[in-house]
């Protein structure tokens, strides 16, 4: 009873909540890399290829050593480049100091991201909780969908269904918490009605922070932050003009103000920073990267084919990413013996990887309360939501990395978090939607006890995928799947046993 009574005690206590959720997550998570729970670690000998990363950058030299990133380089001027960011290899400056360059550090720059992201993610739940308590439709009810929301955030999704420690998983685990810290702020932004200079500029600096890091994300988070600057600005604008002010004049106000110019400060610095690391790696500013310099298509000598005839993102690959990401067909043999598409995918992909998941299973909760915000809209029940305008420019900002994974020359499991800022977005604009306003609190509490089944469903198939990205091989999938998937995976199991 005493337990029972420190239990809720805490859940209702922010900083208790936050410090006890940072303890399991240190925890639950580091058992996960360390991959203790499946016996089969596999430090690949690219884990330290940040390190040597940052021994050059240290040096002004952008280059990495041949023999820790392999035959993922790139050759150039008989240099071997790598194609990731360097905030990953920034991480590890502590390590430079403590003479530890020679330290495996990818498990826990992992962790170090995963639990950076996910406590974002607490916060913008807290946040909500914290701004609802004062709404006269809050109820009881209420506390159970932001603990449904909390369990899904700690226990499912982005937070334990990618927990592989690679430096491919580790560049999209940092990428992934920049957003989650953008979309903190945004959310507060959105529900406080007001975007302070403050808010903007921490926007700005990670999605800086996110180009950095992996451009396709921090694409998104800049389009994103800049299509909500110009909206700022027209509202701005137009709120002049009620004062009789000029046009010329209102404009110039809001270009000079402080909240319009410090993010965009920042935006240009951290632009600056990665084209200057993108020139002396590739003599442009703006490439960030070549791969007909890849020592990779030695390998593969039909990909620089492919990329020239189809490109690296093409539209008619978009209707098979849906699938990939959506509804996972693609593994099936057909009545030929080969795999559906099995043509379509050789022709258009590089590769197509396992395993094969859907949002539908791992993220079904914030599926749902995405639908609690169109519903919202489409009845205009929920004022929470007004003004629509800022959070619609970035969400349209956030769709763009979906769509260059949907359209990609390579469809990879761990590219599925470049969907989770758009889905987390719209997840928490539906969940305040729905405790802001009575009538959409009252269809909550009739669907209850299906909102609990999917959270069952998304935190028990998240964690069925993290077990399946654990036995699965990076690369193309289709040798592996000739015998189909159970026996592929079997083969796994019993190799690891042996």
């Amino acid at each position: 009873m005493k337990l029972v009574r420190f239990a809720r005690r805490v859940y209702k206590n922010d900083r208790l909540l936050q410090l006890a959720l940072l303890v399991f997550m240190l925890v639950y998570f580091g058992v996960i890399l360390d991959d203790a729970g499946f016996g089969a670690s596999r430090s690949l000998p690219q884990n330290l290829t940040f390190n040597s990363m940052l021994d050059h950058l240290l040096r002004g030299q952008f280059y990495v050593d041949p023999q820790t990133i392999r035959d993922e380089g790139f050759v150039r001027n008989g240099h071997v480049y790598s194609y990731f960011g360097i905030w990953c290899a920034l991480v590890r400056l502590p390590l430079r100091f403590l003479n530890l360059m020679w330290v495996d550090f990818t498990p826990w720059s992992c962790l170090m991201a995963v639990c950076v992201a996910t406590m974002a993610k607490i916060r913008t739940v807290l946040f909500l909780r914290k701004q609802s308590a004062s709404i006269p439709a809050c109820r009881p009810a209420s506390e159970r969908a932001y603990g449904l929301m909390l369990l899904y955030v700690v226990l499912g999704g982005s937070a334990v269904a990618y927990l592989r420690a690679s430096i491919y998983q580790e560049v999209v685990f940092w990428a992934v918490a920049f957003g989650a810290v953008f979309i903190y702020f945004s959310i507060k932004g959105i529900v406080l009605r007001q975007y302070s200079a403050s808010t903007l500029s921490w926007m700005a600096l990670a999605a800086g922070l996110a180009l950095l890091t992996r451009v396709s994300t921090g694409l998104g988070l800049y389009l994103a932050l800049c299509l909500l600057l110009l909206v700022l600005m027209g509202q701005d604008v137009r709120d002049r003009l009620k004062e009789r002010m000029s046009l010329g004049a209102a404009l110039r106000r809001a270009i000079v103000s402080r909240r319009t110019l410090v993010p965009v400060a920042i935006l240009a610095l951290l632009v600056i920073a990665t084209g200057t690391v993108n020139y002396f790696r590739w003599g442009n500013p703006t490439t960030f990267v070549n791969y007909k310099l890849h020592l990779m298509n030695g390998y593969y000598p039909d990909r620089p084919v492919r990329a020239s005839l189809y490109g690296f993102f093409n539209v008619r690959r978009i209707p098979f990413g849906l699938l990939y990401y959506f509804l996972p067909i693609w593994f099936v043999h057909n009545g030929s013996g080969h795999l559906l598409f099995e043509s379509f995918q050789g022709r258009l992909f590089d590769a197509v990887e396992l395993p094969p998941s859907s949002f539908f299973l791992t993220d079904l909760l914030p599926i749902c309360f995405i639908g609690f915000l169109i519903y919202a809209l489409k009845t205009r029940r929920s004022k929470a939501l007004l003004p629509v305008s800022r959070w619609l420019a970035l969400a349209a900002g956030l769709v763009v990395p979906c769509i260059l994974m949907l359209a990609a020359i390579y469809m990879s499991y761990r590219y599925r978090m470049e969907f989770y800022p758009l889905i987390d977005l719209l997840a928490f604009l539906g969940l305040y939607a729905v405790v802001s306003d009575e009538a959409l609190l009252a269809s909550f509490s009739r669907w209850r006890g299906w909102l609990i089944t999917a959270t069952v469903v998304s935190v028990v198939t998240s964690f069925a995928m993290l077990v399946l990205y654990e036995l699965s091989e990076f690369g193309p999938s289709r040798e592996f799947l000739q015998g189909g998937i159970v026996h592929y995976y079997a083969d796994v199991v019993r190799h690891i046993s042996l």
